[in-house]
């Protein structure tokens, strides 16, 4: 089973990072007493959505694999979205934009240093597309909706409140989506390049 990574990002980053309460799409503000927890809350799920996005091509996922860029991870996933996700995060933890630029950065960091170290020797395209999907549900759980990442990626099921249900019928649902969703994955490698 892979680890965790949103328990490792809030170990790593030492701050407070909860689900979001599928009723109301936000989370208990008593819990979040400093600027620095709701920033983690937002850059945390907002650079792993955009890593889940992003390998969900061929591409995008050899690109993870055999990441030696000289751009940060953070631009290598996000692109030209990187400025308006960076705004978005920003104003929901109510901090400059050079904040939260500074702790995406670190989370996208850290992301790609934790998947070359628990994939191993086992990091491909393939097992880089089946840990980010093995990792959506809980994602999306911790994903705030302010920050409206389904819209900036164009996919409208990240920002689904049904992604952020738990429950006996929940779990069943999510574990069947995860299976088509690996099994997506599997297909489009084998499509040829356009």
């Amino acid at each position: 089973m892979a680890k965790n990574i949103i328990l490792h990002l809030r170990e790593y980053l030492g701050a407070h990072i909860q689900k979001i309460d599928p009723n109301t799409q936000a989370i208990d503000d008593k819990d979040h007493r400093h600027k620095y927890d709701l920033l983690a809350q937002a850059s945390v799920p907002a650079v792993l959505v955009a890593f889940y996005k992003f390998t969900r091509t061929p591409e995008g996922a050899a690109g993870i694999a055999s990441y030696n860029k000289n751009i940060s991870p953070l631009d290598f996933v996000l692109g030209d979205l990187q400025q308006t996700a960076m705004q978005r995060v920003a104003q929901y933890a109510g901090v400059g934009t050079g904040q939260a630029k500074n702790v995406m950065d670190a989370v996208a960091d850290e992301t790609l240093r934790f998947l070359r170290n628990e994939l191993g020797s086992t990091l491909k395209p393939d097992t880089v597309q089946q840990y980010f999907s093995s990792q959506r549900h809980d994602i999306l759980s911790h994903l705030p909706e302010d920050l409206q990442m389904g819209y900036l990626l164009q996919d409208s099921t990240i920002d689904d409140r049904a992604n952020k249900m738990e429950g006996p019928m929940s779990g069943l649902a999510h574990t069947i989506e995860s299976i088509f969703s690996a099994s997506g994955a599997d297909k489009n490698k084998d499509k040829p390049k356009a």
